[in-house]
């Protein structure tokens, strides 16, 4: 999935997280209002944690990971948590439960080679998405991913989701002052009377996401976010300093 958001954790208090999100796709140019994305967020960065997928990239790295412990202290940390079974729920309505069945579709236990008593076809009991694989150890199937369970659980975990307003947008005339040679300007697209607009401009225009291009990481549009939930067992992963890129938007 291609990234569309870049996350930075700034503080963590009790049941409440402050951070900021990068706008940095033009796919993306809002962030979401919905409870739903900072539930996503939550569930996102338990993910990287518990796969060793969050660390620290090299300074010259754009917009690069930061996590102030070792891969190893997260995934202990991961594996601490007294809401870890939660979690991995979520990220099941995320995406869908993995089973591991044997070749004819029976669940297996999570050596992925017991068979379960009593003996139980996986599309018998779930809602198969259509994925499956193998990991070397079993046959591997998906339930589909529930938009639904999803959206009602974030409504019960986050009780407060507060979004300011974008910071670092520039003006028109910032705009229509960048040269590019490899998009130049057409006729139509009345560049000289943009030259004289001294307003923000509209993070909808692609040719606005020419310039931000041209910006570091620091200076390019972002907000900051204020993220209180039912219970600070929901945030004992997160940690101020960190910083990652997501692809999710909170929508299922």
């Amino acid at each position: 999935m291609t990234d569309l958001f870049t996350v930075s954790i700034d503080a963590v208090e009790d049941s409440t997280f402050r951070g900021r999100v990068h706008l940095i796709n033009p796919d993306a140019w809002q962030v979401p209002s919905e409870p739903t994305f900072p539930m996503a967020l939550l569930v996102d960065a338990w993910f990287l944690l518990t796969n060793g997928h969050l660390h620290n990239d090299d300074d010259g790295v754009p917009r690069g990971d930061r996590y102030p412990f070792s891969e190893e202290r997260g995934k202990e940390i991961v594996a601490g948590m007294r809401l870890k079974e939660e979690f991995s729920e979520l990220y099941g309505f995320l995406f869908g439960k993995r089973l591991r069945v044997d070749a004819d579709g029976y669940l297996l236990g999570d050596d992925g080679r017991t068979v379960l008593e009593p003996r139980t076809l996986a599309k018998d009991v779930y809602e198969l998405g259509g994925g499956s694989g193998h990991d070397g150890i079993s046959h591997l199937l998906w339930t589909r991913n529930n938009g639904e369970a999803f959206s009602q659980r974030a409504a019960d975990v986050v009780t407060t989701y507060r979004c300011g307003t974008v910071r670092n947008v520039p003006l028109w005339s910032e705009v229509a002052a960048l040269e590019d040679e490899d998009e130049p300007w057409e006729p139509g697209e009345s560049r000289e009377e943009m030259a004289t607009w001294e307003d923000p401009a509209d993070l909808e225009h692609w040719r606005v996401w020419r310039l931000l291009e041209t910006r570091a990481f620091d200076e390019r549009p972002s907000v900051d976010i204020v993220v209180t939930v039912g219970h600070p067992a929901y945030l004992e992963h997160l940690t101020a300093g960190m910083r990652w890129s997501t692809a999710h938007t909170g929508r299922v």
